[in-house]
């Protein structure tokens, strides 16, 4: 939020805001969501072991595979509670202006976090994989720009 001098203004530019704010939080958190199922999609048709062809078969990949699509779904379910909250008038009557901002910045911060841990390098050292570049398929394709690409598409939704 903005920082101004007087409280009352403060609080009557976040009510005037309020409605394009979740307007425009909902069709964001609904664009996160589409991603969500497509990437849940992507498994389904590729292979689900091997995460859709981003792991190689083994019993290792089979680990990692089963831990991204465990972090996928959470993203989903943080976009689904800050779907419902963004359109509900009673949750946001009950958080106040202010507090809806806030509980949509933690579902952002959240989804961050999660795209950030679903990315197979960072899968694969966070879960203790000694050599990734042996777990995952095409190790070239996975980078940190295509993370960034990422991260920055969830931040402008």
């Amino acid at each position: 939020t903005l920082c101004f001098p007087d409280v009352e203004v403060e609080q009557g530019f976040l009510k005037s805001r309020l409605p394009n704010l979740s307007k425009f939080a909902f069709i964001g958190l609904g664009l996160a969501l589409s991603f969500t199922a497509s990437c849940f999609a992507m498994m389904l048709l590729l292979g689900w072991s091997t995460g859709g062809q981003v792991f190689v078969a083994s019993v290792e990949g089979v680990r990692l595979s089963q831990a991204r699509a465990c972090i996928i779904g959470s993203i989903g379910v943080v976009c689904t509670i800050a779907m419902i909250v963004a359109r509900s008038d009673r949750l946001i009557a009950y958080l106040g202006a202010r507090g809806f901002e806030r509980a949509l910045m933690v579902a952002a911060c959240l989804v961050l976090l999660f795209t950030v841990m679903q990315h197979p390098w960072y899968l694969a050292k966070t879960l203790g994989t000694s050599n990734p570049e042996k777990v995952i398929s095409d190790p070239v394709r996975w980078t940190d720009d295509g993370l960034m690409l990422m991260m920055d598409i969830v931040l402008t939704g």
